[in-house]
């Protein structure tokens, strides 16, 4: 039977796979000479204005003084005298699709981060909440105590303090004592022989704190004891790593001073110690700051991307009111007002300085475009 149980519990390489059964977990332990342990499981002027290049858009957007594929002619006034210039944009407006892509970029790092964030200082805050696995049942918890070794001297007392650690908390603690050879015959470590006696005597209840203690009298007096913490994995929200570490190190310090307490004392004193402790709420400080870290970082590396997207486009301010010019003939003019050079055709009034214009006669295409001016 212990070989098949072996067997089942270590797998078929001999070794102990927690993996597996994925039932309960170590929470540390210590004895009299190695102290206590815990538990690893747990432009213009002859050049072109090419435009804003933010975003990875400026190439497509382009500006000439010589028409090209795809462009369209503007017509704009400057110095009292038409200019033109090519364009495949319209060149009175910003570049909108340059904002759109910088937001989301910026975006695309940040709506994850933020996500990130919030589960993360959700996880680094922990409120534990009262297991109610026996309510649920309809039953009662037994406490259980069984001490081979006859070294609990008031059974009475600790079942007490067991109980009322099991009404703040929900966890039920149980306590067994068994001579040093009860694991060191079978067992390769401690460790696996409470976990062992944890599946054996609870099977698939969660909620229990195993706390073995073992000891042997050797023929010098020396007081060879150690114990051993096992933990129902329903238990993490209320013995955390940090908790857990705590409390096996409480503990360990108490047994080691047993001028002071005996071994049932020493374990109700803990409990009694931890009974409020592991019940209040918890910051993981290291985790908040790991969390923020990341989130800090892809701000750093999205917020370029943002600012080159909202950053105002400096357009020339002659485009501001340029006008598209699909004329096939180009005409001059000059107002007889103001002796600005207009371009006949593209305005019912001088526009400079809006006076009325000379009338003329066209020869119009199919489009409307004029294509010869008669008089």
């Amino acid at each position: 039977m212990l070989a098949e149980r072996e067997r089942e519990i270590y797998g078929s390489s001999g070794r102990w796979n927690k993996e597996e059964q994925e039932m309960p977990h170590s929470g540390g332990g210590g004895s009299h000479s190695g102290g206590s342990h815990s538990s690893s499981s747990h432009s213009s002027g002859g050049s072109h204005y090419s435009g804003r290049s933010g975003g990875g858009s400026g190439s497509s957007r382009r500006t000439s003084f010589s028409p090209f594929p795809g462009s369209t002619r503007y017509l704009y006034y400057k110095d009292r005298t038409p200019h033109f210039v090519y364009a495949n944009y319209d060149i009175r407006k910003k570049n909108v699709l340059s904002t759109v892509l910088g937001i989301v970029i910026f975006s695309a790092f940040m709506i994850p981060a933020l996500f990130s964030l919030i589960y993360g200082l959700r996880g680094a805050i922990d409120v534990p909440k009262r297991l109610t696995y026996f309510e649920d049942k309809g039953k009662r918890p037994d406490y259980l105590i069984e001490d081979d070794l006859g070294v609990l001297e008031d059974e009475k007392a600790l079942k007490k303090t067991m109980k009322e650690f099991y009404e703040t908390t929900g966890v039920v603690p149980a306590v067994i004592t068994v001579e040093n050879s009860a694991w060191q015959d079978d067992y390769v470590k401690m460790e696996q022989y409470a976990y062992d006696q944890y599946v054996n005597r609870f099977h698939s209840a969660e909620v229990y704190l195993l706390i073995v203690y073992s000891s042997e009298n050797k023929d010098n007096g020396f007081d060879d004891w150690h114990y051993e913490l096992m933990l129902g994995d329903d238990t993490v929200h209320i013995f955390t790593s940090k908790r857990t570490r705590d409390f096996n190190e409480a503990l360990n310090k108490r047994l080691l001073d047993r001028g002071e307490y005996s071994v049932d004392e020493a374990i109700s004193e803990t409990l009694n110690e931890f009974r409020p402790k592991v019940m209040k709420t918890s910051v993981n400080t290291s985790s908040i700051i790991l969390w923020v870290f990341v989130f800090f970082i892809f701000s750093i590396v999205g917020l370029p991307f943002l600012i080159v997207g909202l950053k105002p486009e400096k357009i020339p301010p002659e485009y501001k009111n340029a006008q598209p010019c699909n004329l096939t003939m180009v005409y001059q003019e000059a107002c007889n007002f103001c002796g600005g050079v207009y371009i006949i055709g593209m305005h019912t009034s001088c526009p400079y300085c809006g006076a009325a214009i000379t009338p003329h006669q066209y020869v119009r295409d199919e489009q409307g475009n004029v294509v010869q001016l008669i008089k």
